[in-house]
């Protein structure tokens, strides 16, 4: 999946709820995501690319498009789509950051309808604008989600605290709420806009426990972008 402009005239509601808030696609557009699809073509030596339609949003919900996407398989083959969003400039109440998801169950070459990904109870929840990244455990089968949940409506990209780690309900799917875990968040010596949001996420090949390595950026605050690395 790649993030791509995408032709978009905007309607009377966004240009109400969303005049004077910079749209950061190409004039004309919004940002957008689509999956293609290869298939190695054995007589060209190469592959053969097909594109789905694009996926998107309004920008009264993100108005800064849909990006980074992140794909999952789940265990009876659909494709989980996750993307980040964006409410910068939009009251954070009555436009609720979250994450935005798809579904492919049919190897990407067709999308469900965007909407926020939730918890296994039905809740939507409050998140910034990052990134976040799915696992799949070889030691227990189980998918996990990495990412940025936050305890009171999100304003753009922050708060980028705390980090969690949840299990996701592959049939639903959604995130199992009882599995809910922390792996960082903001302590008494953090400024306000330290991130915990800058990771790396894999599976050690010899124990098969999930190790992250992060950056706190923000955690000095006289060097906002100046940061140790945790294991």
């Amino acid at each position: 999946a790649a993030v791509v402009p995408v032709p978009y005239e905007e309607d009377e509601e966004d240009r109400r709820v969303c005049a004077g808030i910079p749209n950061y696609a190409a004039p004309g557009c919004l940002g957008g995501v689509i999956c293609f699809v290869g298939k190695w073509n054995p007589a060209r030596g190469d592959y053969d690319w097909t594109a789905a339609r694009p996926l998107y949003v309004p920008r009264r919900v993100s108005t800064r498009g849909l990006m980074e996407p992140v794909i999952a398989e789940l265990k009876d083959g659909t494709l989980l789509l996750e993307m980040r969003g964006s409410n910068a400039g939009l009251d954070p109440v009555k436009y609720p950051g979250r994450k935005w998801m798809s579904l492919s169950r049919d190897g990407g070459r067709t999308w469900t309808p965007v909407t926020d990904l939730r918890f296994d109870t039905g809740e939507s929840f409050y998140a910034p604008s990052t990134l976040a990244k799915f696992i799949r455990s070889r030691k227990s089968g189980k998918l996990y989600w990495v990412g940025n949940i936050c305890r009171g409506p999100a304003k753009g990209n922050l708060p980028r605290y705390p980090l969690y780690i949840a299990e996701v309900d592959e049939k639903i799917p959604a995130l199992v709420k009882s599995s809910l875990t922390v792996i960082d968040d903001r302590g008494p010596g953090d400024t306000e806009t330290v991130q915990f949001s800058n990771f790396s996420l894999l599976e050690n090949r010899e124990t098969l426990d999930l190790e992250i390595y992060l950056s706190r950026l923000g955690e000095k605050p006289d060097s906002p972008f100046s940061a140790d690395c945790y294991k």
